[in-house]
Parts: C-alpha cells; structure tokens; sequence
C-alpha cells in the first residue's frame, strides 16, 4: 500500500525579510479594521516618534448636548478626539521578559495611552506574558495586547487580510483556495467519469486503458520519434481498480523466484505477463515463444518457490486532464490524457509486489536478490522418457487428476523413486476415453506431512490427495515422497523427438 505523506499546507511567514519600516506599515496595515478608529497616524516614519510607531485615536460617543439632564453645562468632545491608542511594533527575533521592561519604558505613566499593542516577530515565553500585563496594569493602561509570531500569522490568515499577505510577502491563501478548489473538481469530475467508463467495486473488471502524454503531436506514428522504446509517448496498460487518490493499473508482472524462509528471491524481464489488447501479430508470438522458454526454468522451481514480481503503478485523477471514453480504431477502448513525467511516465506513484500462493509478499530491506534465472534461456531437452513403466492411480485419485486438481505423486514406499526431475512417464488411464497422459516431473523431495500440507496452496487438497493415494490417514511426523509434476502433451512428446 501506498503510505501517506504529511506535508504542511503553509510554511513559517519571514517577517524577519522585512525592514523595521516595512515592519511597522504591516502593523499599521493589521490594525486599520482592529478597532472603529477616528484617525491614525504613521509616527514612526518621522524618526521622532516619542516611542510610537502608529499614534491612533479611537472613536467614543459623543455627547451632542450642551446641559446634561440636571441643566448643568458640559463640555462637549471634540469629533477628532477619542481614546488614545499607542501602537508599537519590533522585527526582533528574540524578546524576553527584561527587553519588554524596557519597551514599555516609553510609556508615560503620569500620560498613559487609553490603549497599547506591542507587536513582535518572535513568540513569546508565559512569563513575558505575565510581565507585559503587569506593567500595564501599573501604568493604567485600560485595554492592551501582545501581538507575536503566532497571532501575526493567524491574523493574514484571515480571508479579509489576504490582500495585505500578499502586498507584503507575494502570499495569496484565497488564490490558493480558488485553485485547490479547482483542481478539486476537476479531480472529481475526471474519477465520476471513469466510474462510468470502466467500472468501479464489484462491477470493475479489468479493463485496457490507453495512457497519451498530452505533448505528443505525432499519434499515432510510433516511428516519429527514435526512443519511442524507452520513452513511449503512449501506452497500453491494464487498470484494475481505483485508490482514493486515482486509478491503479498493472504495468508489470514477471516470473519470479521466491524463498519466503531464507527471504531470498529472483526474477526476470524477459516477458511480460501482463495480457494487452492491441499488440501486433509478431509482438504476440515473440511474446508467447519467450514465455514458454521462460516457464520451461520457471515451471522446475519448488511449487512454493513459484512466484510473480508485478509492478503496479497509480495515475492520480488530479493528473488526469482528459478522458476519451470510445478511443479510436487503433485503440478501441478509453483514452486518458496525462502530462508524462521523466521515467514515471503518466504515473505519479508505482509499487512493487511479491506474489507466492496467491499471497502477496512484502518486498523488505532484509529480502536479498539472488541469481536463479539464466541471463540466455534455452529450450531443455526432456529428461528420460519412460515407456514401459507407468503411474496407476486408484480410481478416486485419477479422478482428480482427470479433473485437474491433482499436481503431485504421494508414496512411502519408493516405487516411484526412480523418477528425477525431468523424466516423462505416463498415467495410466485405464478404462477411460483417454488412456494416455503424460507427466513430467518437475520436482521431486521429501517432506514432513504436517509442514507439506500446511504450507501447500490448498491444505484441504493436499490432505486429501495425500490419503487417497496412501489409502489411508497420514501421520502427522510421516515422512512422504513427493514428485511435482506438469502435464505434456503428446505434441510436445514428437516435438521433442525431432529436436
């Protein structure tokens, strides 16, 4: 399985790349819908600002009527006045307890602001906190706050300050989303669409799908481009199911060697087992004389050594740009359009799989590569080709074997130690349409009956292969001959003489 990565959405925001100046425009910028404000003012631009970097007044309610209720005159407020903020702010990259002591020095305590802010671009300890609101309370400062790293970067968070994150840092969130919100809906679109194409859950079968590279101009002329070997610009693969994320497809599946116990294994490219729909006459018998060389080394390992190496690899639907669901008359089934990268081609991901006795195997660091097939495969000659002496079976097993469930000899006695890997015999069919049927041996050894059966594909089978060719319940410390076998032809047979 693929494992998920964790990334961060939004990396740390540099306030240290801004100028003290730039810093405090910032500041200014943060605070303009902070309160309902009746002027403010950039003071620390001029260079004496008396310890202020923004000077702003706070709208009040103004009292219009000249007598109050008692007929007692009042002073009316002046409409530009109000409470009296004082805004300060410092691009340091480390504030403690004792510097902000000193930064709220500037504050007159026999004067003090109605409000304060002090912003930073560092965070803050618990105990700067517990400094910076004793010492107002002290001063007689009615309303104050700190302002760090954090809640700096939690206010541009905000939808309504992403004009300002973007003046100051070329950072658009809401752009952001609006893409992301895009790309979602593409992605959506594009996987109802191949649920409706080739399937999904139990109604997805696996189905030829055409991957193009969204450069190509030359489709479909192979012969445009010199590395279309290496390079394909399309190409046939087999999907077979869906992830969260996309579609997977088989591009691999190979012959393989397997030792789940010493946690050795091999494996050869020489063929490819994964079945494509378009492929021309000579590729298909090339393909299918190959293979039978190949499972000629492959068919004489142990059967439980007999494995696959596949490859499987996932295009993501957020890659996917087009989908053509008819395809054309050299493909004929769909076309998924995706921007090929590199050597991965139109995959964004792909994963390697172990398969012995329909299980799947984790391939990990502590499984070694081994060398079990040959780099030159040959056709090997039968072994000897026994005439005279055949294999008699009682009727209840040669009734399996008439019914292909049967694949190995079982005997205690060594009547059939004679044979070795190799070796053609015949089973004796007696009685049957079919009297002739030749096996040849393709592995023989001995093995406890418990660990044989245990391990073998089909227990329950094996088990009763075992007994019906004994005649009776085998012991579980019984040691038993066991001679694995494929079925020859009796074209394969003539074949072999005239070679």
């Amino acid at each position: 399985m693929i494992k998920p990565k964790i990334t961060r959405t939004y990396g740390p925001i540099h306030f240290d790349d801004l100028d003290p100046h730039r810093f405090e425009d910032l500041i200014r910028q943060l605070i303009y819908d902070y309160k309902d404000w009746q002027s403010i003012e950039a003071t620390g631009r001029s260079g004496s600002d008396d310890g202020f970097d923004v000077r702003a007044y706070e709208r009040v309610a103004v009292v219009t009527p000249l007598e109050n209720e008692n007929n007692e005159e009042v002073e009316e407020v002046h409409p530009m006045e109000g409470n009296l903020w004082m805004i300060q702010g410092k691009r340091e990259k480390e504030i403690g307890p004792k510097k902000i002591k000193t930064i709220l020095l500037d504050i007159d305590p026999k004067n003090p602001p109605y409000g304060y802010i002090l912003a930073v671009s560092t965070n803050f300890s618990k105990k700067s906190y517990d400094v910076f609101r004793e010492e107002l309370r002290k001063k007689e400062v009615m309303e104050f706050y700190l302002w760090g790293k954090a809640e700096l970067e939690d206010m541009l968070h905000l939808p309504k300050n992403d004009r300002i994150l973007f003046t100051f840092f070329g950072i658009s969130l809401v752009s952001k989303r609006r893409t992301r919100t895009t790309e979602l809906r593409s992605a959506i679109s594009v996987k109802n669409k191949l649920f409706r194409t080739i399937g999904k859950g139990y109604q997805f079968s696996q189905s030829s799908i055409l991957a193009r590279d969204l450069k190509d101009t030359n489709y479909p002329y192979k012969s445009k481009y010199s590395d279309f070997k290496t390079n394909p610009r399309w190409k046939e693969y087999v999907a077979y199911g869906h992830h969260p994320l996309g579609l997977w497809c088989h591009s691999y599946e190979y012959f393989a060697y397997i030792d789940t116990e010493k946690k050795e294994w091999d494996f050869t490219r020489e063929v490819n087992l994964v079945h494509r729909q378009r492929e021309n006459k000579d590729e298909r018998q090339k393909a299918f004389e190959k293979k039978i060389l190949v499972k000629d080394v492959w068919d004489f390992f142990p059967r439980k050594n007999q494995g696959y190496f596949v490859i499987d690899c996932l295009i993501k639907y957020s890659d996917i740009e087009i989908i053509d669901d008819k395809g054309d008359v050299n493909y004929n089934f769909p076309h998924i359009y995706v921007d090929f990268v590199g050597h991965m081609g139109p995959f964004a991901v792909c994963i390697n799989i172990l398969k012995v006795n329909n299980k799947e195997i984790d391939l990990t660091k502590d499984y070694k590569r081994i060398n079990v097939f040959p780099k030159k495969f040959k056709k090997e000659k039968f072994g000897k080709i026994y005439k005279e002496k055949k294999i008699l079976l009682n009727a209840e097993s040669q009734k399996e074997f008439q019914e292909y469930r049967l694949d190995a000899i079982y005997e205690i006695d060594e009547k059939y130690d004679f044979l070795n890997t190799r070796d053609v015999i015949q089973i004796l069919n007696k009685g049957t349409e079919t009297e002739e049927e030749f096996i040849q041996i393709t592995h023989k050894f001995k093995a406890n009956t418990k660990i044989h059966i245990e391990q073998s594909l089909e227990p329950f089978r094996t088990k009763r292969n075992i007994e019906l060719q004994l005649g009776r319940t085998s012991t579980d410390n019984e040691e038993i001959n066991i001679y694995e076998f494929k079925r020859i032809s009796k074209w394969e047979l003539e074949k072999n003489k005239e070679s």
